[in-house]
């Protein structure tokens, strides 16, 4: 188990920096993997999350990933070590990490996620949890590891799409576009890929110079909102088929790890995605 305090400065995975705007920007620095969530990364993403809520020299946060893309997911490496003999330990793992990933939504200042190139799986539903996306056009955004048998971590994707959207991603897997996410809801707004870091500030720096009391009270109202109507109950409940799902995987997912652990990850996955050739 990883546990970083927040007012720790000494990251491995995450840049904490603050600008004269009182913009907080986390940047995700596991480049060489496309930013993909270990057990580190998670418990420093939380740690600088909560570092920044109490900080008083920060009004707004933004979530951004170094390198190729924003984050790629899950680190399905990590994955072929994990000890599934107890369904109790497992399933607290599951709930250990769902409070480390869902505290963008916890915290009291608007996050933004500041998203380019890739959200796949982790780090889509770490976009859909913030408050503000603001999207590449050239993003690649959704759960393609449910076709390797992967399940979501947290779903919290029906709560931002319609029924036939939400069912339509989830049974086939599907990524979208840029354009595609805004228009279902999933982003705040998309831009050129030149133009994000340029957008992103403006926006950071226009939500940091609002009133911080007011816009902390809003962001608690309007999530209070969304749990009043079930969220958290939703949320907890898929928590449950998660870890029940973890300790037996599906086959799909139990051969995926196999070959990973006997040809590498990226002959796995060139084996798993075969079989969807010629579909779409």
């Amino acid at each position: 188990m990883y546990h970083v305090p927040p007012e720790t400065t000494k990251y491995e995975h995450l840049i904490y920096e603050v600008d004269t705007e009182h913009v907080c920007w986390l940047t995700l620095n596991r480049p060489e993997k496309i930013n993909a969530m270990n057990e580190r990364l998670l418990a420093e993403l939380r740690a600088g999350l909560l570092r920044a809520d109490d900080d008083d020299n920060v009004n707004v946060i933004v979530i951004r990933g170094a390198g190729r893309g924003f984050c790629a997911g899950h680190d399905l490496e990590g994955d072929t070590a994990d000890d599934r003999s107890s369904l109790y330990e497992y399933r607290l793992k599951y709930i250990r990490q769902f409070e480390q990933f869902t505290t963008p939504w916890v915290i009291s200042k608007p996050v933004i996620a500041s998203v380019h190139k890739y959200a796949i799986g982790k780090g889509f539903e770490l976009s859909l949890f913030c408050d503000v996306s603001i999207v590449s056009s050239d993003i690649r955004m959704g759960y393609g590891m449910l076709r390797h048998g992967i399940s979501g971590h947290c779903m919290f994707l029906p709560w931002l799409v319609n029924m036939k959207a939400a069912k339509e991603l989830l049974l086939t897997g599907r990524e979208v576009s840029g354009e595609e996410a805004k228009e279902l809801g999933l982003a705040t707004e998309v831009v050129a890929p030149e133009d994000l870091q340029e957008v992103t500030r403006r926006k950071a720096t226009l939500m940091a110079r609002l009133p911080r009391d007011m816009q902390r009270m809003h962001k608690m109202y309007l999530n209070r909102v969304y749990e009043m109507q079930g969220l958290r109950s939703a949320l907890d409940y898929y928590l449950e088929l998660v870890a029940m799902l973890g300790i037996k995987p599906v086959p799909e997912y139990a051969d995926l790890t196999k070959m990973t652990i006997e040809k590498g990850l990226k002959a796995a996955l060139k084996i798993s995605k075969a079989r969807y050739e010629g579909l779409e």
